[in-house]
């Protein structure tokens, strides 16, 4: 074997934990599962916000993002001068690949990979040829060891559109739950072309996602968007610009109509809160997005320096995955990170759990509120950081999961406690504020719109 390991990293973008593992997922996931009965799966993990670029940026430095800068009320580059785990990678004589979707290179996050072809096209899918490219770079023999491959999969993201031969009901309940197993069959193709007593393998999130089919009563209600809507959605990315406006236009007239077809769907129905975020909300619309729906993600360490295989029900974070994976073969971590190794829980040992500090993404409108807050395995306590006071909520996630009852108001010494701790973790921000490019800004935001952020 190597003195240095390979290191797989693979992001699946919007894929939550419970459809990743456990018993409320439906999809047939062979791969994955074999990955998780041979490794480490960790079932309480977080991400720091729902938003791709805010997450990812976290987890690749092991800061929150009020640390990363990246946790403003605006969408903006990460900083280059901010160090990451991959410049340390590097350092260490890793040579460093990407495969991700281009708008990771609009938010500074593909500085510091070699391969020319780092992103690709938001919109080209693993099975429209992206994962035979992927897999391509693999069996070539062209990857100089030891090597650390960044892959960050959108086939998840809203749209999701899958291939025919998954969209039988044995490959799952949902459009979302179908492509967690064409994604995995895909994964399977990829694995056979890497030697896992030389690869070190995680799998996880940038962030969950809402996926609005609920069990009402004996009615099934599903208000995912039909496959020619999301066929629509796709193309418009391929939009010339003097057409945009058209485009613009078209948009809103679809998501009206959605937002009308949603409403005559449950107008008559007695639904519950969490029925009602589930089937009306949208990750990528208004509102604070901080529900576990949306930060709870899979994360699996698998192969090459894992002995030990366990399911790991302590609450973990994103920023604690470089920590973990430097301290696996004893390279020096960055200092003054956010995160810890989590090796203790790798190989079956206790530790302190750490709260885990949250927040709301950043808003193109400009208008959503901006939600922090901190979780434990046991509760949730959220503000809106520019109306504290008013806006305070807390959550008991043991006996209300669903996150349906605020009992901030009965419980004023939990909300005291936990804002305390809140105020301390965000008071010892590690950077200044600065001023960002506002064209760069709009750039941003138009490229976010076309994905389909509001």
């Amino acid at each position: 074997m190597n003195m240095k390991p390979n290191i797989l990293f693979l992001v699946i973008d919007s894929l939550r934990a419970d459809k990743c593992y456990g018993n409320k997922k439906t999809s047939i996931t062979p791969n994955i599962d074999s990955l998780i009965n041979n490794g480490v799966y960790f079932t309480q993990a977080l991400s720091s916000a729902a938003a791709t670029a805010v997450a990812v940026s976290s987890m690749l430095t092991g800061l929150y993002p009020f640390n990363t800068g990246m946790g403003d009320t605006t969408y903006h580059k990460l900083d280059s001068k901010i160090s990451n785990y991959i410049r340390v990678l590097k350092d260490h004589g890793y040579h460093t690949y990407s495969s991700a979707p281009e708008i990771a290179t609009d938010f500074g996050l593909t500085y510091d990979f070699e391969n020319v072809d780092s992103t690709y096209d938001n919109y080209f899918s693993l099975f429209a040829g992206l994962g035979d490219q992927i897999i391509k770079k693999f069996s070539s023999d062209k990857l100089q060891q030891p090597w650390f491959f960044y892959i960050h999969l959108f086939d998840l993201h809203t749209p999701v559109i899958v291939p025919d031969k998954f969209s039988e009901e044995k490959y799952g309940l949902s459009q979302y739950e179908k492509m967690v197993s064409a994604i995995d069959f895909w994964l399977g193709k990829l694995l056979q072309n890497i030697d896992l007593e030389q690869t070190l393998i995680i799998l996880t999130s940038d962030h969950g996602e809402y996926i609005p089919i609920v069990k009402h009563g004996d009615e099934l209600i599903n208000l995912e968007p039909s496959s020619t809507e999301s066929n629509l959605w796709k193309l418009g990315n391929k939009v010339p610009k003097n057409l945009y406006p058209m485009k613009r236009k078209f948009g809103s007239m679809l998501r009206t109509a959605r937002g009308k077809l949603k409403s005559t769907k449950t107008s008559a129905l007695s639904l519950s809160t969490y029925e009602k975020r589930v089937l009306l909300d949208s990750r990528m619309g208004s509102g604070h997005r901080v529900f576990d729906d949306l930060i709870r993600i899979p994360l699996l360490f698998s192969g090459c320096g894992i002995s030990d295989q366990h399911i790991v029900s302590q609450q973990v974070k994103h920023v604690d995955i470089f920590p973990t994976i430097l301290d696996l073969f004893s390279i020096k971590n960055l200092n003054q990170v956010d995160g810890i190794s989590l090796v203790h829980l790798l190989k079956g040992k206790k530790m302190e759990e750490i709260p885990a500090c949250i927040e709301s993404p950043p808003s193109i409108v400009g208008d959503s509120e901006k939600i922090i807050g901190i979780r434990t395995s046991n509760y949730k306590y959220l503000k809106n950081i520019s109306n504290s006071k008013e806006s305070l909520e807390l959550y008991d996630l043991q006996n209300d999961p669903l996150e349906e009852c605020n009992i901030s108001n009965e419980n004023p010494e939990i909300v005291l406690n936990l804002d305390t701790l809140l105020q301390q973790l965000r008071t010892n921000a590690k950077i200044d504020e600065k001023e960002h490019d506002e064209e760069e800004i709009k750039k941003i935001e138009e490229k976010l719109k076309k994905l389909g952020y509001t």
